[in-house]
């Protein structure tokens, strides 16, 4: 199966500003750059930073075993860090990342925080939201490849079979925007859309390419 590799980061400029607290140590919020969800808190030294920046992947300071933490080492739910923040009183960091495997809290959840409440809580699930549930889908069967799953015959087909159905799903889906445009409504339209992301998907994971890659390439471009 593919894997994509993290990518090291350039060592911040502003490494030798971070006001560290007592025990040298300062707070790192973790936001997933795909759904922008704020996924945990956690501590860092300059130590933990050198690491993330030498990797691609977080590292934290684990306060209860003293000791370094690679965020997902053992559970596969790894970090790949897509950027690291300095904040204004040069105290408190903030790290994007792509969260792999199951969720980023050790209860296996999504996030650490208790899901949301309030007058939106009701509210559709935001786009980025079901784009980020399918793309751990996808990684999640590349890791398991459980027997009669579709999406594990496409991902061992490489990309000759991925690719052929993000050809075809393609097709599909211009065809149904031209019969949307001639008032046969968009459901159609809808669903093939939703067939062509899934295959682009799984096409991606075969060609061992990270979503974020992808979003990399359309922010240098706007």
């Amino acid at each position: 199966m593919n894997e994509s590799t993290p990518k090291p980061l350039p060592v911040p400029e502003w490494l030798d500003r971070v006001n560290y607290n007592a025990d040298g140590l300062a707070p790192c919020i973790v936001q997933d750059v795909v759904t922008s969800d704020v996924l945990m808190l956690a501590w860092v030294n300059a130590e933990a930073l050198r690491r993330t920046c030498e990797t691609g992947t977080m590292w934290y300071w684990s306060r209860s075993r003293n000791e370094f933490w690679n965020k997902g080492a053992t559970s596969g739910a790894l970090q790949d860090v897509v950027s690291l923040h300095l904040d204004c009183d040069n105290d408190t960091l903030l790290a994007m990342v792509f969260q792999h495997g199951g969720g980023a809290c050790h209860t296996g959840a999504p996030t650490c925080f208790d899901p949301p409440t309030g007058f939106d809580s009701a509210a559709p699930a935001a786009p980025r939201h079901i784009a980020s549930e399918l793309l751990r889908l996808v990684e999640e069967r590349d890791h398991l490849r459980p027997e009669g799953s579709y999406t594990t015959k496409l991902l061992q087909g490489g990309v000759d079979r991925a690719g052929k159905k993000v050809g075809e799903e393609a097709t599909e889906t211009v065809i149904a925007a031209k019969n949307a445009v001639e008032g046969r409504g968009t459901d159609e339209l809808a669903n093939e859309s939703a067939d062509l992301l899934y295959h682009l998907l799984v096409l991606w994971r075969t060609a061992g390419i990270s979503p974020y890659e992808v979003v990399e390439a359309l922010r240098r471009r706007r």
